[in-house]
């Protein structure tokens, strides 16, 4: 998934122009170049807003454009899928910085059919060495269920989720 912003001129939108181009950060080897890219896609204006963005969930049309580079370029060193990292980073409400990525890095439990999936192989994991016997009356609906209060449950594509602990 790559991430892509469209910048536009502010001053040129007030006048009822659009003066602006889509850009993908991680198209830049350095945050100058980057920065350049976004001063000549809007003809050097004053100021500058995002108006759309692919790949992303931007709640600011004004983001730090140089953190937004930084982000840009970890999520995409970042050992876990940008959907998952971007679905925690939804879920928690926090801002899109390198630490959000260590975080959901830290606490990924991992991604699953559904969250009962995750549960009932925790179960049968806690469960490994109890009298078959027991293992009959254990319910696993329910366990589930109290279980997914401890953990963050992310939707992500195919129907999947994204598990993280509470960490």
């Amino acid at each position: 998934m790559t991430i892509k912003i469209y910048v536009a001129s502010l001053e040129a939108y007030n006048q009822g122009r659009m003066v602006g181009d889509w850009i993908t950060p991680t198209d830049y080897l350095s945050f100058d170049k980057f920065r350049w890219a976004i001063m000549n896609a809007t003809k050097n204006a004053d100021e500058v807003a995002v108006h759309d963005y692919d790949g992303i969930n931007l709640s600011n049309e004004y983001p730090d454009f140089e953190e937004l580079y930084y982000f840009c370029h970890a999520l995409e060193d970042s050992w876990l899928d940008n959907e998952v990292i971007l679905a925690y980073a939804e879920y928690t409400g926090e801002e899109l910085n390198n630490e959000l990525i260590a975080k959901a890095e830290e606490c990924y439990v991992g991604t699953f059919s559904s969250f009962q999936e995750y549960a009932d192989d925790f179960a049968d994991e806690q469960l490994h060495n109890t009298d078959d016997f027991l293992k009959n009356y254990f319910d696993y609906e329910s366990h589930a269920r109290d279980l997914e209060y401890d953990f963050m449950v992310c939707d992500v594509s195919n129907y999947n989720v994204a598990v993280f602990s509470n960490c």
